[in-house]
């Protein structure tokens, strides 16, 4: 549900799977001087989400709460389990629409919309879809992230943050923000793969509430294709999802077959 945990980056792709289904200036150089290293930045993250031990502590996670297309007038659930290494199950119930899915085993990316139906991921798809998954992607280790550098004071979100440029082990390249007052990860600018195409999206976070001994964001918001959507959490479980929440759909098996 955040993204750089399962359910952060899973949150974006939920927010353009629904949409897919539908159709500031840098400072100067003495700014640039005073920016806080790579180590220092992900350091102060890490604190304020609680620290490595408690985040490595958790077997699995279950968000649930409310997605909302705003624009258009339309929400719905939202369900949301993740579990380590890299395994991810999204339930997403639109009035008016139906019910749009998407998971990951570890090995396969899938979706099912009621326009589309199912599908199978690959290519960049599938490589954001594994990096959405990934359980400890919200400690920013070597295992995860190629680069993290760096770039500029902005406000982003109207909010004093440090701009970073990050390079994931898998080839994905972004801006990352993280508040420059508490050291919290706001979001990204960047562009994700959809049926349509790679296009360019920002996310949000905000309302960072503790849940158990982890803090995590309680509103994400994506903007892409001209579209805005909102998620909101009410609710996170710890190490209650069921070993069998990953496995396939039977109209998934049958397109592998």
């Amino acid at each position: 549900m955040f993204r750089r945990s399962p359910g952060q980056r899973s949150f974006v792709s939920a927010a353009l799977l629904a949409l897919a289904v539908f159709a500031p200036g840098q400072t100067g150089a003495g700014a640039q001087a005073a920016l806080p290293t790579a180590k220092e930045i992900i350091a102060r993250h890490v604190e304020g989400i609680g620290g490595a031990a408690a985040w490595k502590a958790i077997k699995s996670m279950r968000a649930v709460g409310t997605f909302a297309l705003t624009a258009q007038g339309m929400s719905g659930s939202l369900d949301l389990m993740t579990a380590r290494p890299a395994r991810m199950r999204l339930r997403i119930t639109l009035e008016g629409v139906g019910k749009i899915e998407s998971g990951y085993d570890g090995k396969i990316g899938w979706t099912i919309d009621p326009i589309s139906g199912p599908a199978v991921l690959a290519g960049r798809e599938l490589t954001e879809m594994a990096d959405d998954s990934s359980f400890d992607g919200v400690l920013y280790g070597p295992e995860f992230i190629k680069e993290f550098v760096p770039v500029s004071r902005e406000d982003f979100a109207r909010t004093p943050a440090i701009k970073v440029k990050v390079t994931l082990q898998s080839g994905t390249e972004q801006f990352e923000y993280f508040d420059a007052a508490t050291g919290l990860y706001l979001g990204f600018e960047g562009t994700r793969a959809t049926p349509m195409g790679n296009v360019p999206t920002t996310e949000i976070l905000s309302n960072y509430k503790p849940f158990g001994k982890v803090k995590l964001p309680t509103t994400i918001r994506q903007r892409a294709l001209g579209f805005e959507t909102e998620i909101s959490i009410a609710a996170v479980e710890f190490d209650t999802v069921p070993a069998d929440a990953f496995d396939l759909p039977p109209v998934i098996k049958a397109l592998i077959k």
